[in-house]
């Protein structure tokens, strides 16, 4: 018997890094899943590869999270379902000097209002007891230059998930984000050329009190306690390897 058997899961972002973990978890778990991402080659393969792994059928819908239509149709059309995993956004490193304002808007388009119009419009279609996990970013606490934008966005995401905690509550559901450092997925390996990649790899082993970057397989295992634990609502947990903990 798994953790989740019986229920239905929706992860959008789920094609790859942390979201394809977090399905994989719940596939694992006994769930029945969705994924949804915005390139629909790699979400075949990412669903293909869920169903060998769970042997039944994966729900795949190839969307963007700024399209709030689409997002509502997945819902509709799985609906009713428990569990709710947000980890897709575009969000690029840029200069404050440099930033315009189309880059701007995308970025809280595509990492802020997505998952809070999809946590909004989801609501209706969750049973109770379920839950949502969104993503933010130790950028809220440790900014690093060139990511101003994200730095806000993660600190809004966080403060939502306080105030949504309280409101959704009454509904029976429960909602918290999870913080992640440094972990290595596909996408952070397309927004970094690869010098700068093997860089930061040997300054995470430097300063990280574990001594390396995270996996998407940690991140899921936290999304799985988010939506596994009952007593859980309004949370951040940070999972940056002991990043805080550092000077």
């Amino acid at each position: 018997m798994g953790a989740l058997d019986g229920q239905k899961v929706i992860v959008i972002g789920g094609s790859a890094g942390m979201g394809l973990a977090i399905a994989e978890a719940a596939v694992d778990e006994g769930a029945a899943v969705a994924i949804a991402a915005r390139g629909a080659e790699r979400l075949e393969r990412a669903a293909e590869g869920l169903e060998r792994r769970g042997g039944r059928e994966i729900v795949r819908r190839a969307l963007e999270i700024e399209d709030r239509e689409a997002v509502g149709g997945l819902f509709e059309d799985f609906a009713p379902f428990d569990h709710m995993a947000l980890p897709g956004s575009t969000v690029p490193p840029v200069d404050y000097r440099e930033l315009t304002d189309d880059i701007a808007r995308m970025s809280f388009d595509s990492k802020f209002w997505g998952p809070f119009w999809a946590v909004f419009d989801g609501c209706p279609h969750m049973r109770r007891g379920g839950s949502v996990v969104l993503f933010s970013g130790v950028a809220s606490q440790r900014p690093v230059p060139g990511y101003v934008v994200g730095a806000a966005i993660n600190g809004a995401l966080e403060a939502s998930t306080r105030s949504l905690a309280l409101e959704l509550g009454p509904a029976g559901l429960r909602i918290n984000t999870i913080s992640p450092g440094f972990i290595m997925t596909p996408l952070f390996e397309e927004l970094h050329d690869p010098d700068d990649v093997e860089a930061r790899l040997a300054d995470a082993k430097r300063r990280l009190a574990v001594g390396r970057v995270g996996t998407p397989a940690e991140a899921a295992s936290a999304a799985m306690m988010f939506m596994t634990n009952g007593f859980v609502t309004g949370q951040i947990l940070t999972l940056d390897g002991g990043l805080l903990a550092t000077y």
